[in-house]
């Protein structure tokens, strides 16, 4: 019975059918991901050309390192599809990301892309999101204001820390804030809140984003639709 680590792999096999030649591909962030990006690499390596805009500098350097040709938004407005993990999948598609801490970055390179594909474990379908902890991304000086805000809208939170105790700093110099797991009765009411609190930058809400998400269950891959 194939593992977890195997079944992201399946996945993000699976996802590499909707890559040809001449795409712009985004690149996400975690550990599907890098399956994702080092299978890319092979393909890359046999002859496929396209090019790569990544949504996290380890994404980046990970890629660079394969040889993936790489540019960026200002060379490259629209992406033709984006492929990365989420931490759960809930109905409609709606997902929490940013586990890995790149939830800024990674929702605006699936802004930016004509197709959104999810790639996962059976493990991350759930039937209402909220069990994993959502992410917030937050402006330093505000984390004190943000998570008293928060709590007012009934999600416990606290900083993220490394694995020395430091605080997480995000690419772009922020701080997490991971909400206390608990079910979401209304991801879109939820979303809209938390945009509303000054300093926020950016929430692990990812809403109406994904147009497939293919889900390795054992040895098969089940494709979910929007």
């Amino acid at each position: 019975m194939p593992n977890a680590d195997d079944a992201k792999r399946l996945a993000a096999q699976k996802s590499l059918e909707f890559i040809s030649d001449g795409m712009v591909v985004g690149l996400g962030t975690g550990s599907t991901a890098t399956h994702f990006i080092r299978l890319l690499g092979e393909k890359v390596r046999r002859g496929l050309k396209i090019r790569g805009i990544s949504s996290s500098k380890t994404s980046q350097d990970l890629a660079e390192s394969l040889s993936i040709p790489m540019t960026d938004l200002q060379h490259c407005p629209e992406i033709d599809v984006a492929v990365d993990g989420a931490d759960e999948v809930g109905p409609g598609l709606a997902l929490i990301k940013g586990g890995g801490g790149a939830l800024l970055r990674e929702k605006i390179v699936v802004s930016a892309a004509k197709k959104f594909i999810v790639v996962a474990d059976a493990s991350k379908v759930v039937k209402r999101l909220g069990k994993f902890p959502l992410p917030v991304e937050v402006i330093p000086m505000a984390a004190p204001l943000v998570a008293r805000k928060l709590l007012d809208l009934g999600h416990a939170s606290k900083t993220r820390r490394t694995k020395t105790g430091a605080e997480f700093i995000t690419d772009e110099g922020n701080l997490i804030l991971d909400c206390a797991s608990c079910e979401i009765e209304d991801p879109e009411a939820l979303a809209a809140a938390m945009r509303a609190i000054v300093g926020v930058v950016e929430h692990g809400l990812f809403l109406h984003m994904a147009e497939m998400a293919l889900i390795a269950d054992g040895s098969e891959v089940v494709t979910l639709n929007k």
